[in-house]
């Protein structure tokens, strides 16, 4: 059954996988036919794209930790975090980004949007 609190486990679940650079648990949250957005404007990933665009993304290591609350309505999470990506030459990628998981009835993701523009990326030295 589909809550508050699965949902808000799901989001926490996710940043943990991230952090501990698993890609397939990250995106075991996802349904079948779950669509991923990131950046929202962008094509949406389905089926094994998704997972090979999280193994891309996050190739060289990542930190993410929300900086702020996990807003839960209906059968949506939306969740404020920081992601800290490791890039060549000693540099680290950080990006501000509001993700929202919309969820199915049997608790999995069915859509997730990325929300963040260039005003919320910046670089700095490792």
């Amino acid at each position: 059954m589909l809550t508050p609190d699965h949902m808000k486990k799901v989001v926490d679940q996710y940043l943990a996988a991230i952090n501990a650079g698993d890609m397939q648990s990250a995106t075991n949250i996802y349904a079948d036919n779950a669509a991923v957005e990131d950046p929202v404007g962008t094509e949406p990933k389905r089926g094994d794209d998704i997972l090979q665009f999280y193994t891309a993304a996050f190739a060289n290591g990542a930190k993410v930790e929300l900086t702020g609350p996990v807003r839960i309505s209906a059968k949506a999470a939306a969740f404020p975090f920081r992601a800290e990506i490791n890039q060549p030459e000693n540099k680290i990628l950080i990006v501000d980004v509001i993700d929202i998981f919309e969820f199915d009835d049997a608790g999995n993701v069915v859509k997730m949007t990325a929300h963040f523009g260039p005003s919320n990326i910046t670089v700095r030295d490792a």
